[in-house]
């Protein structure tokens, strides 16, 4: 490197000197020195050309690695976006079959009630054939029996004239009680604790065993 900028220190020289009177030792020097040393000016050019080329190699690997780096970000970039958008369809294809199960259910929750109601509908109208077929003395000890939500049921499923005859052989407490229940109207519920029924005395009926009132409901179409 010190021979070239020798070399070049001395044409320059050379050619600042011609512009005002040529220098002939001058130029004769920079030639012998050239000469002299063009084999190693030569090498010198060489490794130069050498390092420039190693740069110039350096560089394009250095942006090949880049290149490759990016590459490879995009690459992790498009599968983490493919993998949130597969988690979203998948959460959004759970979600849907949750609701449908939801709704699944509750129609069945729907369907069930609506036939526990025709059930029940069913078993209030045969326990109210059964009542109304009785004698209005043994009908009202069975119902003042029952709590408040069973007997408003039961009378109310009956015609007024069968009801009226029924709350009349009941204890007035207990048979005003039902009567507002049965005002209301459904669905009934039992809102206050059942009071001891007493059946008013109806002449000619004397007491009877509890099994032979149960033999009577019996045979008057009780279930």
């Amino acid at each position: 490197m010190r021979i070239l900028v020798a070399v070049l220190v001395c044409v320059l020289s050379v050619v600042y000197a011609e512009k005002k009177e040529p220098n002939p030792d001058a130029l004769l020097q920079c030639n012998a020195i050239f000469e002299a040393r063009k084999d190693e000016i030569a090498q010198n050019l060489r490794t130069l050309n050498e390092k420039m080329q190693n740069l110039e190699a350096y560089k394009n690997a250095t942006q090949n690695i880049l290149d490759q780096k990016q590459a490879k970000l995009q690459e992790q970039e498009q599968a983490l976006k493919a993998k949130i958008e597969e988690a979203t369809k998948e959460a959004q294809k759970q979600a849907k079959l949750q609701d449908d199960k939801k709704k699944a259910i509750e129609a069945l929750i729907a369907k069930n009630e609506a036939l526990l109601k025709e059930i029940q509908s069913s078993a209030n109208t045969k326990v109210a054939k059964s009542f109304s077929g009785m004698k209005d003395s043994k009908a009202a000890p069975i119902i003042a029996e029952l709590d408040d939500a069973e007997a408003a049921t039961i009378l109310s499923s009956l015609t007024a004239a069968e009801m009226a005859k029924i709350l009349a052989k009941m204890d007035a407490k207990r048979a005003a009680e039902l009567t507002k229940i049965i005002a209301k109207g459904p669905p009934f519920s039992n809102d206050k604790p059942k009071s001891s029924p007493k059946v008013a005395e109806v002449p000619g009926d004397s007491p009877k065993a509890p099994e032979q009132d149960q033999v009577d409901f019996q045979e008057n179409g009780g279930i």
